[in-house]
C-alpha cells in the first residue's frame, strides 16, 4: 500500500472535516477556561506531550460534536426544503445499493466534493457555536466589547458564506449522483453479480 495514497485518501478529510472544526470551535472556551486555571496551564507547559495530546483529544471530540450538529443542518436545512425532495430520495437509496466492479470517475469526483461540502457545513456550525465563547470572553474582560462585537460579526459573515457554498456543493453532490445512477441496473442480481433483466425484458447495464 502507497503510505502517501493512505495519507491523501484517510488523514487529510478527517483533518478538514473533524479537526479543523473543532480546533476553530474549542479555542474562545480553551482560552477562557486556561486562564482561570493557572495551575493547568503551568502544568501544560511543563509537559508539551500531554498537552499536545490534550488539544488533539479535545479538537476531535469537538469536531464529532460539531459534525453531528451538523448533519441534522444537512437534513432539515438543505434536504428537506428541497423541491424535489421525494426524488432526491429515491436518488440516494438507489446510489448506496449501487456496488461498483470499476469505480467510475465521477465517484471520485463525488467523493472529493463530499469533502469540501462537509469542511463548508462543519466550518459554518462551528462559527456559530463560537459565538458564545466570543461573548463569554467579553464578560470576563479578556476582550473588549467592541472587539466581541467585532469578531462575532465576522463570525456571522464566515458563517452566512460558507453556508452559500455548503448549499452550492450539496446541490452539485445531488446532481452527480443522479447522473452517476442513470442506467445502472438494481437488484436483484445473478450469481456472478450481474443485474438483472427490467421489466421490458431487456438488460439493465451497469
Amino acid at each position: 500500500m502507497d503510505p502517501t495514497s493512505a495519507v491523501r485518501t484517510d488523514t487529510v478529510p478527517v483533518m478538514a472535516t473533524v479537526i479543523a472544526p473543532g480546533a476553530f470551535v474549542s479555542a474562545p472556551y480553551a482560552w477562557a477556561a486556561l486562564t482561570r486555571a493557572p495551575d493547568v496551564r503551568a502544568f501544560l507547559d511543563h509537559h508539551e506531550a500531554i498537552a499536545v495530546a490534550a488539544a488533539a483529544l479535545l479538537w476531535i471530540v469537538c469536531g464529532f460534536a460539531i459534525e453531528s450538529i451538523a448533519s441534522y443542518v444537512e437534513v432539515y436545512w438543505l434536504d428537506r426544503p428541497r423541491s424535489d425532495h421525494s426524488d432526491f430520495i429515491e436518488t440516494w437509496w438507489r446510489y448506496l445499493r449501487i456496488a461498483w466492479d470499476r469505480e467510475p470517475i465521477g465517484q471520485r469526483y463525488l467523493r472529493r466534493l463530499l469533502v469540501s461540502f462537509k469542511f463548508e457545513l462543519n466550518m459554518f456550525v462551528a462559527a456559530l457555536a463560537s459565538v458564545p465563547g466570543v461573548v463569554w470572553l467579553a464578560g470576563r474582560g479578556m476582550i473588549t466589547t467592541l472587539g466581541a462585537a467585532g469578531t462575532i460579526v465576522v463570525l456571522w459573515i464566515l458563517a452566512a458564506g460558507l453556508f452559500t457554498m455548503a448549499k452550492s456543493s450539496s446541490a452539485v453532490l445531488a446532481e452527480v449522483r443522479r447522473q452517476l445512477v442513470r442506467g445502472v441496473g438494481q437488484p436483484p442480481f445473478d450469481a456472478a453479480g450481474n443485474p438483472g433483466r427490467n421489466a421490458a425484458g431487456d438488460r439493465a447495464w451497469m
